[in-house]
């Protein structure tokens, strides 16, 4: 069976390479052809290189252009003179190109009832000062302890208790933004621990998924704030930013995946990281935490010392900041 897999595998390689006129690289074939997996040439053959051998085909190989003294024998002078700065060409160290300019301030990962009242109480204070154009509340709202899998203690409160005080605070989180700034544009996102009891009823009982996520809307619904239920969605900014919880761990990683401006938590780590991309400089603001690293809900870390940053988002006239609290 193995050596009639061997063949199938080389006799495919060789098919793809007439299709294309030349040797396939090893990611063509297993784009291209749905006989190979990285898996498969490995287990068969170690290598891709190896499998090319046994099709008696050559490996395609990158020819660069030989260097020679040519380059030495332009004249500096004319060449100074002759030289024009290509305008289309940015500098790195340029402030983002926001296509339509906007304010905004986010908080993240909140974790109700397990709250850092004072990145709270601070973030309340920036929206009456500023006046942002959007208040966003970017995920992980509610820490949903009492739907966790990790080990976790039963003796600090029911899930009926955790659910009521979440709520509570939640409602009281956006009657003072409203309080402090009524045109505010409010926005509220799920996270990844605001959608846990879907994830545990999906687990164990998926035909009742239609009403958990009624008792999700229910819950997640405030007077004047438009809550964005889908915890996979973005939210478009403008033309180029767009802002989400977050799924990824690295400050920058969300940005690089996206090629967008981003606006995002998930992590933890506040903090805004530029890179130049295409011609512009791309941003990703990540709004760090709102919640107490020391409280019982978040005491999944392997130890008290974290390198957590309390703190929150915004965006005004001079571009993003993490402002640390």
């Amino acid at each position: 069976m193995s050596d009639d897999r061997k063949s199938y595998l080389i006799n495919a390689v060789i098919q793809l390479a007439q299709e294309l006129g030349r040797t396939p690289l090893r990611k063509e074939a297993v784009h291209i052809h749905k006989a190979f997996s990285i898996y498969d040439i490995e287990k068969h053959f170690g290598t891709y290189s190896i499998l090319l051998q046994a099709a008696g085909l050559e490996p395609e190989r990158k020819h660069k252009d030989t260097i020679t003294n040519q380059v030495f024998e332009t004249n500096i002078d004319t060449h100074l003179e002759n030289y024009h700065k290509d305008e289309t060409v940015h500098s790195i160290n340029q402030a983002p190109r926001i296509l339509t300019p906007f304010t905004l301030a986010s908080i993240s990962d909140i974790h109700w009832p397990f709250s850092n009242e004072k990145v709270v109480k601070r973030f309340i204070e920036y929206v009456g000062d500023e006046k942002p154009e959007y208040v966003v509340l970017n995920g992980d709202a509610w820490d949903m302890y009492s739907h966790a899998k990790f080990p976790r203690s039963h003796n600090i409160f029911t899930p009926r208790e955790e659910q009521d005080k979440a709520r509570s605070m939640n409602e009281q989180f956006w009657k003072e933004v409203k309080r402090v700034h009524a045109e505010a544009k409010c926005y509220q996102m799920l996270g990844n621990h605001d959608v846990r009891p879907m994830k545990r009823i999906l687990e164990a009982y998926p035909a009742a998924e239609d009403w958990i996520a009624k008792m999700l809307q229910e819950a997640f619904t405030f007077e004047g704030v438009k809550t964005i239920f889908d915890a996979r969605e973005e939210l478009f900014l403008n033309e180029n930013t767009v802002i989400f919880h977050g799924y990824r761990s690295q400050l920058g990683s969300h940005r690089d995946f996206t090629l967008y401006n981003c606006i995002n938590g998930h992590t933890h780590k506040g903090g805004v990281v530029y890179r130049f991309v295409r011609g512009e400089t791309l941003y990703e603001l990540n709004s760090g935490l709102a919640g107490d690293p020391a409280a019982k809900g978040l005491t999944y870390t392997p130890q008290k010392i974290t390198n957590w940053t309390p703190g929150f988002g915004a965006v005004n006239f001079y571009g993003p900041q993490f402002i640390s609290v």
